[in-house]
C-alpha cells in the first residue's frame, strides 16, 4: 500500500480536492479520478519540500524540476528508476491539473511538459492456443460462467481492467450485439461490437448466473462476487485472470491487459486494418495502436 503524504498547506489541501471534483465533473473514469489527484498530491508535496506552500509562489519551471526529481528516483520495492510510462502518467496529470488552475482563473502560468519517448519493450501476449486454453480451464459452475464472461469481456471485446470494472449490465446491448463503455480513458465512450460465442457467455452468465451471485441482493455492476451480491473490485477480476492463467498451464506474465494485447495482435493478423483496431480498443491516435504492428512481426 502507497503511504498517504500529508500536505502542510491548507490551500494545496482543498486545490487538491477542488481539482478531483473537477475530474468527477468532467466524468473521468473511477481509477482516473483516484490516480490523477494522488500525482497532484506528490506534485504540491515537493512543492512544500521546496519551502513553497501556495499558488503564489507556483512558477512553470517547478514541474519541470518535479519531473526531474522523479527521473532521478528508483521504486521503493523494485530499486530501479522509474519506466518513462510511468512519468508519463505524472505528466498527464500535471498538463491536466495546469488546465484546472487557468480554466478556474488561478494562474495564468503554462507548464511547457513534454511526454517522454515510450519505452521500447514490447507488451505480453498470448497465441490463439494459449487463448483457448484459458477458455478450457474455466468450471461447469456459476463462477465458471462468469470467467468466460470475464475472458469474452476483456478478451472478445478487448476491453481495459478499470472499462470492465465500470461495466453495468444495461451497458451489453444484446439487441445490437454490443457493449456500449461509457467512461473510458481520457473521457471518452465507444460501441464494442461482440462476437456471438462471446455475446452468447456473457448472456448465459448475465441471465443464469449472475442472479444466483446476488444473492437476494440489487446491484447495477455487471460482475458480482460471489455470495456478498457485490460488486467485483477490479483488482478480484485481475487475480481472476491470473488464476485462469495458473490454471491452464500458461507461464507467461500476464493480467487482464494481456488479453487486450492479444485480441489487437489476432485482430491484426486476421487481416483487420490497423484504423480499425484502433476504434476497437479506444486508442485516441494510430500511435499507441502502432505496437501491435511490432507484435505480429515477431512472430513472422
Amino acid at each position: 500500500m502507497k503511504q498517504v503524504l500529508s500536505l502542510q498547506s491548507t490551500e494545496y489541501v482543498l486545490l487538491h480536492q477542488s481539482f478531483k471534483e473537477w475530474l468527477t465533473l468532467l466524468n473521468y473514469s473511477g481509477s482516473s479520478i483516484d490516480a490523477l489527484p494522488r500525482h497532484i498530491r506528490e506534485f504540491l508535496y515537493y512543492q512544500e519540500q521546496t519551502g513553497k506552500f501556495c499558488l503564489q509562489q507556483l512558477q512553470a519551471s517547478d514541474a519541470e524540476s518535479f519531473i526531474l526529481w522523479l527521473q532521478s528516483k528508483t521504486g521503493v520495492r523494485t530499486h530501479r528508476p522509474f519506466s518513462n510510462s510511468h512519468i508519463n502518467k505524472y505528466i498527464q496529470a500535471l498538463q491536466l491539473f495546469n488546465r484546472y488552475l487557468r480554466d478556474s482563473g488561478r494562474i495564468e502560468i503554462g507548464f511547457t511538459l513534454q511526454f517522454l519517448a515510450a519505452n521500447t519493450s514490447y507488451p505480453n501476449w498470448l497465441t490463439m492456443q494459449e487463448t483457448q486454453q484459458l477458455y478450457e480451464a474455466t468450471e461447469d459452475s456459476l463462477l465458471g460462467m462468469r470467467d468466460r464472461a470475464m475472458l469474452s469481456v476483456f478478451y472478445g471485446c478487448g476491453l481495459r481492467l478499470s472499462e470492465g470494472n465500470d461495466l453495468h449490465v444495461k451497458d451489453v446491448i444484446r439487441t445490437r450485439k454490443m457493449i456500449h463503455v461509457k467512461r473510458s480513458k481520457n473521457n471518452r465512450q465507444r460501441y464494442v461490437p461482440i462476437a456471438r460465442k462471446n455475446l452468447q457467455s456473457i448472456m448465459d452468465y448475465i441471465d443464469l448466473a449472475r442472479p444466483e451471485l446476488l444473492n437476494g441482493y440489487k446491484s447495477e455492476a455487471l460482475f458480482i462476487g460471489a455470495g456478498k451480491g457485490c460488486a467485483m473490485h477490479k483488482q478480484s477480476l485481475y487475480v481472476r485472470v491470473k488464476l485462469l492463467a495458473k490454471r491452464s498451464g500458461i507461464k507467461k506474465k500476464m493480467g487482464t491487459h494481456t488479453l487486450r494485447h492479444s485480441i489487437a495482435t489476432h485482430l491484426l493478423q486476421s487481416g483487420m486494418k490497423l484504423e480499425q483496431i484502433k476504434d476497437f480498443l479506444g486508442h485516441s491516435s494510430l500511435d499507441s495502436t502502432q505496437i501491435y504492428t511490432h507484435l505480429v512481426n515477431q512472430t513472422l
